[in-house]
């Protein structure tokens, strides 16, 4: 899996995978990045949350760990904003409730995959 880094106007060039597929004739075929979906967004995250009772909520660490499998250069930075943006109730944790704004936050990051 490829991914896009945080900030891909400064960086356009890392979001390019560079894998490089058999040569034909003339030109040499090679990967594009794919956005991830809205719905392959919220699966990692929810991959990421491990609770003991089943409740569904995400601390900030879930949420970091999601964003340094998605490729983050700033994982915990990325958390914390993550937080700013869906933890409405400021209680620390994203309950099902916030859970659409973290999925909104984190796909406007773009990040891709290959």
């Amino acid at each position: 899996m490829h991914r896009a880094v945080d900030f891909p106007n400064k960086n356009c060039h890392m979001n390019y995978c560079g894998c490089k597929r058999p040569r034909t004739d003339s030109f040499t075929v090679r990967c594009a990045p794919v956005p991830l979906t809205k719905v392959q967004v919220k699966g990692i995250l929810l991959q990421r949350c491990h609770t003991n009772n089943g409740d569904l909520r995400l601390s900030r660490q879930d949420v970091q760990k999601a964003f340094d499998y998605l490729g983050s250069h700033f994982p915990n930075w990325r958390a914390c904003r993550a937080f700013h943006h869906a933890d409405a109730n400021g209680d620390g944790y994203i309950s099902e409730g916030e859970m659409d704004d973290l999925v909104e936050y984190v796909w406007q990051c773009g990040y891709t995959i290959n």
